[in-house]
């Protein structure tokens, strides 16, 4: 089963929900306080079909158990806080100095067949990150990124098994070099 990751105002939804900007129950007309934010939250305006469309954007959150309903209060359930948490990883950056310190940062990975349904995603991440694939399971980038490797690995759960290595000297290094230096 193929996971499609949720569109940008569904995100922006998620965390105005996480923020407690969104408080109605499902079939409740939202405040009107309420609808001001979230038109604002999503960029747009307030319209009988963009109200018709929230309702059923939210409605369709809880049947998608992104966010659950306690007393006419929406709250993010595990799934739509995890979520959340996905959605700021994929903003990470890796800081670009203003000068290479001639180190190549390294990222070799052993995951367990257990774990095996994560490794897409964990790699998909490292190229969101401008890693260069060097061999199986080993990637390379040229700026310190140990921090934010472990940020994703601590995510995924798999930090035991991610290692971090710093080399002077890699073979293909003009390769690497040249890639770096277009990007």
């Amino acid at each position: 089963m193929k996971i499609r990751r949720p569109s940008e105002s569904t995100i922006k939804m998620l965390q105005m929900i996480a923020l407690g900007v969104l408080i109605v129950g499902i079939g409740a007309t939202p405040s009107p306080r309420s609808l001001s934010r979230i038109f604002r939250g999503l960029r747009m305006k307030d319209t009988k079909k963009n109200r018709k469309w929230i309702k059923r954007r939210l409605y369709a959150l809880h049947e998608q158990k992104y966010v659950s309903v306690h007393d006419e209060n929406y709250s993010l359930s595990e799934i739509g806080q995890r979520l959340i948490e996905e959605n700021k990883l994929w903003s990470l950056s890796i800081p670009k100095p203003e000068k290479w310190d001639g180190q190549w940062h390294v990222v070799v990975f052993d995951i367990p067949k257990q774990k095996a349904h994560v490794r897409i995603s964990f790699v998909r991440m490292l190229q969101n990150l401008g890693f260069v694939y060097y061999q199986r399971s080993v990637w390379i980038h040229r700026h310190p990124c140990e921090d934010e490797v472990r940020e994703i690995a601590l995510f995924h759960d798999i930090l035991p098994f991610v290692s971090f290595i710093k080399a002077v000297h890699v073979d293909g290094s003009h390769i690497l070099r040249k890639h770096f230096e277009d990007s």
